[in-house]
């Protein structure tokens, strides 16, 4: 069975598929009503949501979702089986068909692989490490907490936590994946047996932030993947597959201006001028 959760945080289109199946993130302290499974439901830390994100759906699918292959998708951005298209404007009745979400596809894809990714950022000028960019960004000394409380509690991921995160330019973001339960089980008692630790030193000043900085849990989650992904890949030997990720986008003009770029590349590509068409 394949149940790849989709977070929803507010009624929107919901793709009829098989293997979508939405859940409310931070349902705990909402006063949305949406006919779908809530993050604050079994075993859950749905009411950590405003620090956490999407990570309290992550958390509830390791500890309560029992299909043999999992995964988490977020309500306007999804992973692309099927070509290399990263936006989409509406969702029609052959969605999931047309980007290849389905149980047949998932299926395939791991049957050669461990583990299915977004498409890993990196800066092509003058790329900072991710250590400095997290700190141009966000607060500096949450990654530093990261890497302390790794180094006390998984000394053996420390080299690697320190070489990703301090010398790496490379970076899965938007905490999404698919895999195996076991793999993403193994993944999750990771990352929050760090974050929770985490939490325990930093809250009391995270309390005292803006909204958006509040929510450090989710973005030093998007960091660690990073590191426990390159990690596995020396110790285990895991098999990574990276797709692009699928974009809603709801704004016209930046849409046009999408479609534009891409017919552009294409065309540079058929005449050999350029060496992929990826958007």
């Amino acid at each position: 069975m394949i149940q790849i959760y989709t977070c929803y945080h507010k009624p929107f289109t919901i793709p009829n598929s098989d293997i979508l199946v939405p859940i409310h993130v931070g349902k705990e302290l909402s006063s949305v009503k949406m006919d779908i499974i809530g993050d604050n439901t079994g075993d859950n830390i749905s009411q950590k949501n405003p620090y956490y994100c999407e990570l309290t759906a992550t958390y509830w699918i390791w500890k309560n979702a029992t299909a043999d292959i999992v995964g988490l998708f977020h309500y306007r951005r999804f992973l692309n089986f099927a070509n290399d298209e990263t936006s989409f404007c509406h969702f029609g009745n052959d969605f999931c068909q047309k980007y290849g979400i389905t149980a047949e596809r998932v299926s395939a894809v791991l049957a050669d692989y461990d583990v299915v990714l977004p498409k890993v950022k990196r800066k092509r000028k003058n790329p900072l490490s991710i250590y400095e960019h997290y700190k141009e960004d966000h607060i500096g000394t949450d990654m530093d907490c990261v890497l302390q409380v790794i180094d006390e509690k998984y000394p053996d991921v420390s080299a690697t936590a320190r070489e990703v995160i301090k010398n790496g330019v490379e970076t899965y973001i938007t905490n999404i994946l698919v895999c195996r339960k076991d793999i993403f089980d193994k993944y999750a008692a990771w990352l929050f047996g760090v974050l929770f630790e985490v939490e325990k030193r930093i809250q009391e000043n995270v309390l005292t932030r803006d909204s958006y900085q509040q929510r450090v849990y989710g973005f030093l989650a998007e960091r660690m993947m990073t590191i426990f992904i390159r990690h596995m890949q020396k110790v285990a030997g895991l098999k990574v597959k990276e797709l692009p990720s699928l974009y809603y986008e709801d704004d016209a003009k930046r849409w046009r201006k999408y479609k534009l770029r891409r017919l552009k590349r294409k065309i540079l590509h058929f005449f050999g001028l350029r060496r992929d068409a990826d958007a």
